[in-house]
């Protein structure tokens, strides 16, 4: 992806829908995911992947609310829960308000006409066996949706809307590159007409010069259909461009949520600023300005009071035994550190991050 390409999309995410007082589309309450490992030989007890460990958050309709972290931090899992394919353990998850703790059976069909999913590899996503018109054709039969002429006549106007032909209803997967195939997905997210998308990386499996073509795409849909959209990815340059607000997670925590600005202008958690560092360029043997220390722990055994504390330089004595709460620190910005009042003055300076303040 090219900067051109990237400024392309600059503006693109308009207000939020919780700041001029929209309703919210999502609201997600101390919401809790484990997964259940094997019994190990020779032990009575059995351990858990801490993958959602009471995460909080509210998606205004809307707007889009970008969702950030490494690999293993929760971010995939925070979605599934949202979309009742991983039933959250504990908590409350309402989805244009249902509560979708509470659905079953035919219920759940209410919930996946309001949201859908955007898969982070499109090839996986699609049946090799089926050609594309039939693997949409079918969203529709699945919701008894039109006649199978009327349903091919929605699956052709569908693709149209993406930037493909007709054509494209007799093609198999095989026979479509990355880029195509990444629209299929989304014609087919579309066809049922959700008020919510969750992109769950959906460039990341893209080559370079494709991946600015569906950013541009997914920002056109969000206007034109007015939809409220959770976007997850591991690129802060897409997140940045795309997003309203900005969530960051560590090992199954929120750590910092900020509106999009605010948050890559003055973030203030360690670890958000770790991941700004880390996604700026730098000089051939340059070193980081702000470091995380080692290797993300294990999911299955947190450490005890902050989690991020084994790898942040600044932490005490405080943070080993005392988990910070997710405090308001300004106006829509919430930080979840004993010592943020003094993280951004310590570990950047008075020159801050290379690349801050560009649109």
């Amino acid at each position: 992806m090219t900067e051109t390409d990237l400024r392309t999309l600059g503006g693109s995410a308009g207000p939020g829908g919780g700041a001029d007082g929209t309703s919210d589309m999502v609201v997600i309450e101390n919401a809790v995911k484990h997964f259940l490992l094997p019994r190990r030989a020779f032990r009575r007890t059995r351990d858990h992947v801490h993958s959602v460990d009471g995460v909080s958050l509210r998606i205004g309709a809307g707007e889009v609310l970008g969702l950030v972290g490494e690999s293993g931090s929760g971010k995939s899992t925070l979605a599934r829960v949202l979309l009742h394919l991983a039933p959250a353990d504990a908590g409350r998850v309402v989805v244009d308000g249902m509560d979708v703790r509470k659905l079953r059976g035919a219920e759940s069909k209410r919930l996946r006409r309001t949201a859908q999913l955007v898969f982070q590899d499109p090839h996986a996503a699609m049946d090799p066996r089926m050609t594309i018109g039939e693997s949409l054709s079918a969203v529709l039969a699945q919701h008894r949706m039109g006649t199978a002429e009327e349903r091919r006549k929605k699956v052709e106007d569908g693709l149209r809307e993406v930037g493909l032909d007709e054509s494209y209803v007799d093609r198999y997967p095989a026979e479509c590159s990355g880029g195509q195939l990444q629209r299929v997905v989304i014609a087919r997210a579309l066809l049922l007409g959700p008020k919510l998308l969750v992109c769950d990386e959906p460039t990341s499996a893209l080559d370079a010069s494709v991946q600015a073509k569906v950013l541009n795409l997914l920002s056109r849909l969000r206007r034109e259909h007015h939809l409220t959209m959770l976007m997850i990815s591991h690129d802060l340059r897409v997140v940045r461009l795309i997003s309203d607000r900005v969530a960051v997670m560590y090992l199954g925590q929120v750590v910092e949520i900020a509106d999009r600005d605010q948050l890559f202008d003055a973030a203030t958690h360690p670890y958000t600023l770790a991941l700004l560092d880390a996604a700026t360029p730098k000089r051939p043997g340059s070193e980081p300005t702000v470091a995380a220390r080692g290797e993300p722990p294990s999911p299955i055994h947190p450490p005890e009071g902050c989690r991020f504390r084994t790898r942040c330089p600044l932490a005490t004595e405080r943070c080993r035994t005392q988990m910070p709460p997710l405090q308001a620190v300004a106006p829509g910005h919430e930080v979840r550190c004993h010592r943020w009042d003094e993280a951004r003055a310590a570990l950047v300076g008075e020159g801050g991050l290379v690349g801050e303040g560009e649109s």
